[in-house]
């Protein structure tokens, strides 16, 4: 059976367009998912402001010799794979959302969140930029001990300050300027 130059332009055509088409929804996400990634689209929310600049006067946020800054979504969302990083950034985003227009955001108490970081804060964005920490020899530190599953700690049970240099000062600072 002979397809006819008719239907193979009719085929070719139809996957041009489909390429074209899941391209520009490829395109969309991809664009999407940056944007929604940085400090600039997180802090635009009041009550973010605080953790947005703790974040820009800490090490992660670009305040070191080399001026690199690490994303929003490093750090609080999973890098286990690219189903757990969409899943973690969709449920992340929708309490954020939820939250903000549910409730009384700046009633929040934000020392006790602080207590429960380790909810938020994913060890699997630490490995991705801190890799260096895999070539520590067994048993010569406590990264050494976590990589090796001898302790149960996180990252941010140690490192409780991290990416959020000074915080307490800008809640407080929050706090009198909205006036909650």
């Amino acid at each position: 059976m002979r397809i006819g130059k008719t239907k193979i332009a009719y085929i070719i055509g139809a996957l041009v367009v489909l390429a074209v088409v899941v391209s520009l929804v490829w395109g969309g996400v991809e664009t999407t998912i940056e944007a929604t990634s940085r400090p600039e689209f997180c802090g635009s929310c009041h009550v973010m402001e605080p953790m947005v600049a703790a974040y820009h006067a800490s090490v992660h946020g670009g305040n070191n010799p080399y001026g690199v800054a690490a994303r929003c979504t490093d750090c609080h969302t999973s890098h286990t794979n690219a189903f757990s990083y969409l899943t973690s950034k969709t449920r992340s985003g929708l309490t954020d959302i939820g939250v903000t227009w549910t409730s009384n955001e700046f009633a929040l108490d934000w020392q006790a969140n602080r207590a429960r970081r380790a909810e938020y804060v994913y060890d699997s964005g630490c490995l991705q930029c801190h890799a260096n920490l895999k070539a520590i020899p067994a048993g010569h530190d406590a990264h050494a001990k976590y990589l090796a599953g001898t302790i149960s700690a996180k990252c941010v049970d140690c490192h409780q300050g991290v990416g959020h240099e000074g915080l307490n000062k800008y809640l407080l600072e929050a706090k009198y300027k909205y006036g909650h």
